[in-house]
């Protein structure tokens, strides 16, 4: 009689349980269910009041008539743009003699309108379906380069990280999630070996500031091995090249091979505010 009692408060007790489970399961469903329902009515009251919305990104292309940059219009070593009749061999006069850091870049064209309007928006935004079509322009981009035998095909994609505190606050990794878009149109890995641990910002600094900027990255304890890999680092923007040339540092001293930087702009030196040289191409 003493083990039939025992079992049936035993078996209570996990009935208790489980409708005790259940019962938080169906108060979490309604939390979500509302969460989602006040996301929706308030995304329909900022749309009424203020106007708010995203354009299509597809449809703001074809507007502008934006096609990437000619792989000929700029170094295929820091992404600069050539000014006409200038000798590219060896890196361009911006780059030619000194060590960046990493090996090749690539870009979908100049810091400058539409580019200089688009890509902060992606950020500041979180603008995602113009992050998905300019990284997968950007996929492109290197698949051409690779063509055109500027660099080996790469093995594995890296975005350039943001700190923690950033991502929670503009709601999206953006190099990261425009990293994502280039690892699918190439058909490879994205990984993630790298991580900010010191908050500091870019954003706002003028040139000088950035060159003498300490942001540094490190490799994270559970890193995927690097050794011997080609790694694209991309990023939004490559302005100095400085928090590029730290990332593609640490990713060669975890056992990288070669780091080809992809960034969607690159705003030129002051002094080389001019047209770029050859065609522009489209896909």
């Amino acid at each position: 009689m003493g083990k039939l009692n025992t079992a049936d408060n035993a078996l209570a007790r996990a009935m208790r349980i489980i409708h005790a489970q259940r019962r938080e399961a169906q108060r979490c469903t309604r939390r979500v269910r509302g969460a989602s329902k006040l996301t929706a009515l308030l995304a329909r009251v900022e749309t009424s009041l203020f106007g708010y919305r995203m354009p299509d990104p597809r449809v703001l292309i074809m507007q502008a008539q934006w096609r990437r940059d000619d792989i000929s219009s700029y170094c295929s070593r820091c992404a600069t743009t050539l000014v006409q009749f200038e000798e590219a061999s060896g890196g361009c006069a911006e780059c030619r003699g000194r060590k960046l850091g990493f090996d090749a870049a690539v870009r979908l064209g100049r810091y400058a309108p539409p580019l200089s309007q688009w890509v902060p928006a992606i950020k500041h935004r979180a603008w995602r379906s113009m992050g998905r079509v300019l990284g997968a322009q950007l996929g492109e981009q290197i698949r051409a380069a690779v063509d055109d035998g500027k660099f080996e095909f790469p093995d594995a994609v890296v975005g350039v990280p943001s700190h923690w505190t950033r991502r929670l606050l503009r709601g999206i990794a953006h190099a990261e999630f425009i990293a994502d878009e280039v690892a699918q149109t190439l058909a490879l890995p994205r990984i993630n070996p790298l991580f900010v641990p010191l908050r500091t910002r870019q954003t706002g600094r003028n040139r000088s500031q950035r060159l003498h900027s300490q942001r540094l990255f490190q490799t994270r304890a559970n890193a995927p091995p690097l050794l011997g890999l080609r790694i694209v680092l991309v990023d939004d923007v490559k302005t100095t090249g400085r928090t590029l040339a730290c990332a593609a540092r640490v990713l060669k001293e975890a056992g990288a091979r070669t780091v080809i930087v992809a960034a969607l702009a690159v705003a030129d030196p002051p002094n080389r505010n001019c047209r770029p040289v050859g065609l522009r191409m489209g896909r």
